[in-house]
């Protein structure tokens, strides 16, 4: 890795935020833009970098590496749009996890004059990189990202620039904003009564004040909240209230079985809010009443997880699509992972991480030449190849696990078609636990979030992209940031 102080070497006078004004005598210069401009505390966010190497003497760049303030941390760098004249020349990515890192050229730091960044004057060829910050919760303030590029030696000095990006923080949102589930499926007992607490969060400013409401669901038709329906087996304590920002209020929901056949029954319950992003949240609500009770059925078959400590094989499970809203519901001590410690090329499995938690992940169609490829550096995980029986799963190892939770989306880490890479077009996402619950959503950005708590073990999870998109190619389907612990 790069020392930091060769990252603070001379720099390019002039070459401020995203400008760059030409100056003389100057061999290798760098401007560009990012997208977007702010940041969100206490997680990670990810920047597209439009850049724009500038040579008049084609000089190329052998290392592009980021600075950041202390307590800031790469979390992954990836190319998504890179021209170079060198086509045997590969990147290494180096630094994940820490506060500087980049690409670096095989065979850095001697300068061969080809640089893995291609650099023509102005106005430069362009580079579009995307980097993912990990920005603690204490952070505030601007945030300035030093971009650094570190010449071949091709050309009269200087051969290095820098261009500073700064990123403003984003802050608490100028409203109040629902934070809660965005399903709740409930397996019990006939003849019972159980209760289930739905926390309803408030992560924006000001003061949430909300309003409940019951409306019919069959699972498939949208629910429709102009039509409260009362279900004589769901009562809602209480059906309104407010939220003061940063807190939660804990909704009872009481399913009561008792005059209930065995099957399938719905619901779901319409959140009305002065949240002005989303004035109506509809959360449906499954309940499955078993034929067979606990006591009398097989433990290991009947509801797939080997607990029975009630005495009953109820379970119930929320599905979260916000990581605030998840993360209010894990109990402290939870883990989480950017899986900053990866490295490019392919790999083996099955990989082990995890302290308190232990877990183990693999990948299939495993190859003679590995069952993970981690494009393009450290950061996230993927299989060798996309497909419809790809697919990573994580198996607990060790202590027992009751949430889980983690950004699930798809990636086009190569494309036959155009130069672009690293893109992340809508795709279809299919989850499913080890007890054959399943959950399929269509993600859009590495910025989706899927997130469980269950009140009984959760012993494996499975990630995929089953589908082809509309062109007919298969995409990558990818996790990262996982966080995994116990409901609170």
């Amino acid at each position: 890795m790069i020392a930091s102080n060769l990252l603070r070497a001379t720099t390019f006078a002039g070459v401020l935020a995203c400008a760059f004004v030409p100056l003389a005598h100057a061999d290798i210069a760098l401007d560009g833009t990012s997208t977007p401009t702010t940041y969100a505390r206490g997680r990670v966010n990810s920047f597209l970098l439009d850049l724009h190497v500038v040579s008049d003497a084609f000089a190329g760049v052998d290392a592009l590496t980021f600075e950041l303030p202390p307590g800031v941390t790469l979390s992954a760098v990836r190319k998504r749009n890179t021209f170079t004249f060198c086509s045997d020349v590969h990147p290494l990515v180096d630094g994940m996890g820490t506060g500087t890192g980049g690409w670096y050229q095989l065979g850095w730091p001697a300068l061969d004059g080809c640089g893995s960044f291609a650099g023509s004057p102005d106005p430069g060829e362009e580079q579009i990189v995307i980097v993912d910050l990990d920005v603690p919760a204490a952070y505030s303030g601007d945030l300035p990202l030093t971009v650094h590029a570190l010449g071949d030696g091709n050309g009269d000095p200087p051969n290095e620039a820098d261009l500073v990006l700064t990123l403003a923080d984003e802050g608490a949102p100028p409203q109040p904003v629902v934070a809660t589930a965005s399903k709740l499926a409930l397996a019990v007992d006939g003849g019972v009564a159980n209760v289930q607490v739905l926390a309803i969060g408030n992560t924006g400013a000001g003061t949430l004040a909300y309003t409940i409401t019951t409306a019919a669901s069959d699972g498939v038709t949208p629910p429709d909240c102009g039509v409260p329906i009362t279900q004589p087996w769901l009562a809602v304590a209480p059906m309104s209230g407010t939220v003061a920002a940063g807190a939660h209020d804990d909704v009872a929901l009481t399913f009561d079985t008792g005059t209930l056949a065995a099957g399938d029954y719905g619901a779901a319950l319409c959140i009305a809010s002065n949240d002005a992003a989303q004035p109506m949240r509809v959360i449906p609500l499954g309940l499955h009443v078993n034929a067979t009770p606990c006591a009398a059925a097989d433990r290991v078959f009947a509801n797939g997880f080997e607990d029975d400590a009630d005495g009953r094989c109820s379970q119930a499970l929320r599905t979260f699509d916000d990581r605030d809203a998840f993360l209010a519901t894990v109990a402290p001590g939870y883990e989480t992972n950017a899986f900053t410690a990866l490295r490019t090329g392919y790999v083996h499995g099955p990989l082990h991480f995890g302290n308190a938690y232990p877990y183990a992940v693999t990948a299939e169609p495993g190859y003679d030449i590995g069952d993970f490829y981690l494009f393009d550096g450290a950061g996230e995980l993927s299989t060798v190849s996309p497909g419809d029986t790809s697919r990573l799963t994580i198996t607990f190892t060790g202590t027992s696990v009751t949430a889980i939770g983690g950004n699930v989306w798809g990636q086009m880490f190569q494309n036959p078609t155009v130069i672009e890479m690293n893109m992340q077009p809508p795709t279809t996402i299919r989850i499913e636990l080890d007890d054959g619950t399943v959950e399929t959503f269509v993600a859009t950005s590495q910025q989706d979030f899927r997130g469980f708590v269950s009140t009984r073990p959760i012993h494996a999870i499975t990630f995929g992209a089953p589908l082809p998109g509309d062109d007919g190619e298969y995409v990558w389907g990818v996790f990262d940031n996982l966080v995994v612990g116990n409901a609170r």
